[in-house]
């Protein structure tokens, strides 16, 4: 069928249905959620504090790297530019799975396949006082899918093609997104901020690179950002003209302090009112001294990479796994802020599989790594020092591994230069890091062929095939099943140690009050005040 008549033949179905089109119901076909869809804005953004002229201020313990939320890469840019940016569909977290919720869309309707039809909300406004538009949606979302690194992972299939085809515009608040093929995780990926949204002509203005004014900083967020000192801070403030529910709190300040004991005073003096990337060694110190304490269970599964063409032999890099005592780590190192990894994705995804764990076995180690003829090898172990606890880390990973017959150098190295080692010229034979995913199939994208975040350059066929297959997938029994299949096949053939998930702790003094945390370290804000 010619592509234009049948893109008439949609236009035409949708001036149809978006003459009928409900707002109690949503279902997406084949999809493992069902959204109910609240039929106006003000029973559901109703403000339960009163408004405060308050300043909030945050101690992060690492500056953001962007000031464009299509190059955002880091718990820290996505921390400060979330205020700013929204998505059509947002993250939320009910204290045991994630979920994703409509959010700048008002509804949503799979028409088939390959085709998708979203209406916006009415009435959402840019913070230069310009009104949203679809024409701002197609802008957008075609400029992550062309410079933003984690955008176009998201948005591309197995193989790395793009899989929109075609964004068609059907009046100002309704669209269609045209799917090259069946792509089952859309909706949890037009979640990530890396898809937010931002004006047309901005989107057209940065086409080829990345934002570099704060004057263009421009979101539908419930803060803008007012101003920024790299190293030192980022100031945003309260837009009032902000179309869900208004915070409280007006001002914005957060303060880079990468030393973790600059941030622990800091809460502790009273100079900051939360503090991220909080020690488990300082928890009971912050609580004998009457601040609060957050913890929820996250995403990052902090791991040991294994560069799979140095090391090809899966005995070997089982018998890595074996080497390691995850528990004894988790108790130790951790102070227990942290679950010992059974499986590649958090258990907060909706269907994260719990796995066959490598129990800690020394001497089954040992046996295959001489199998392997990989007895007294010596291995370079990267570690970037903006963690100390992953140095830590390093040590104990060292000493474990030494005493299985692989001698183990760690190398130290600044963030920046260790990214790219790792990830760009995958120069390397160990390295720690851990991936902080938003999605189920996201997690497992890391380790596909060829993908961006694929340090290791981990290839196996049989996992591309079934990433393409769940895409592919509408009926949700059937893709649980190849869900659990990829995760297993993943799982044997160890691309690294899989060690732990990291518990998110966040330090807050006790006037802050309805703070929420999401389990990649963003903070909600939405009910948050002073008390």
């Amino acid at each position: 069928m010619n592509r234009k008549f049948l893109y008439l033949v949609i236009l035409i179905i949708i001036a149809v249905l978006a003459s009928y089109v409900s707002e109690s119901f949503l279902t997406r076909r084949g999809a493992s959620i069902t959204i109910t869809v609240p039929t106006t804005s003000t029973t559901v953004y109703l403000l339960s504090n009163p408004m405060q002229n308050a300043t909030l201020r945050i101690a992060l313990s690492t500056d953001i790297s962007t000031i464009d939320i299509h190059y955002a890469t880091g718990v820290a840019d996505f921390e400060v530019l979330g205020n700013v940016y929204e998505s059509l569909f947002r993250i939320t977290y009910n204290g045991s799975k994630l979920a994703y919720i409509p959010w700048l869309v008002k509804e949503f309707k799979q028409l088939n396949d390959t085709a998708w039809l979203f209406v916006l909300r009415n009435g959402i406004m840019f913070q230069n006082g310009e009104r949203l538009t679809a024409y701002d949606v197609k802008a957008s979302l075609e400029r992550s899918m062309r410079l933003s690194g984690i955008g176009k992972q998201l948005l591309t299939d197995a193989k790395g093609r793009p899989i929109i085809s075609d964004i068609v515009i059907i009046n100002d608040t309704a669209f269609i997104i045209m799917l090259r093929e069946p792509f089952t995780p859309l909706i949890e990926h037009l979640a990530h901020l890396s898809t937010a949204i931002m004006p047309r002509d901005v989107a057209l203005k940065y086409w080829n690179g990345p934002i570099n004014s704060t004057q263009d900083v421009i979101g539908t967020g419930p803060f803008m950002l007012e101003s920024y000192e790299k190293g030192s801070r980022a100031v945003l403030k309260r837009f009032d003209g902000y179309w869900g529910r208004k915070p409280a709190i007006q001002n914005l300040v957060y303060l880079i302090l990468p030393d973790a004991n600059a941030r622990i005073s800091a809460i502790l003096s009273g100079s900051v009112d939360i503090a991220t990337g909080v020690s488990p060694d300082m928890v009971n110190t912050l609580r004998a001294q009457g601040i609060e304490v957050y913890r929820v269970t996250g995403v990052r599964l902090v791991l040991v990479a294994i560069n799979c063409l140095r090391i090809p032999d899966v005995r070997v890099r089982q018998a890595l796994n074996y080497a390691i005592n995850r528990s004894a780590i988790v108790k130790e190192l951790m102070d227990g802020y942290a679950q010992v990894a059974m499986g590649i994705a958090s258990p907060v995804f909706p269907d994260a599989a719990v796995l066959e764990p490598y129990n800690y076995n020394v001497s089954k180690a040992r046996e295959l790594i001489e199998e392997a003829g990989f007895a007294g090898k010596k291995l370079t172990l990267l570690v970037s020092t903006r963690s100390p606890k992953d140095v830590q880390l390093a040590q104990v990973v060292q000493q474990y591994l030494k005493a299985v017959g692989v001698d183990v150098e760690i190398v130290q190295m600044e963030h920046t230069a260790f990214l790219k080692r790792v990830f760009i010229d995958h120069d390397f034979d160990l390295a720690i890091y851990g991936p902080s995913p938003s999605s189920l199939y996201y997690a497992l994208t890391y380790w596909r062929t060829n993908a961006s975040l694929n340090g290791p350059q981990y290839s196996n066929p049989e996992v591309d095939v079934l990433l393409d297959r769940i895409a592919r997938e509408v009926n949700e029994s059937k893709r649980l099943e190849l869900y659990r299949d990829v995760q297993e096949v993943i799982w044997r053939d160890a691309p690294a140690m899989w060690l732990y998930f990291e518990d998110v702790v966040v330090a807050a003094r006790p006037s802050v009050k309805g703070l929420q945390i999401l389990p990649f370290q963003k903070l909600v804000l939405d009910s948050m005040y002073i008390g």
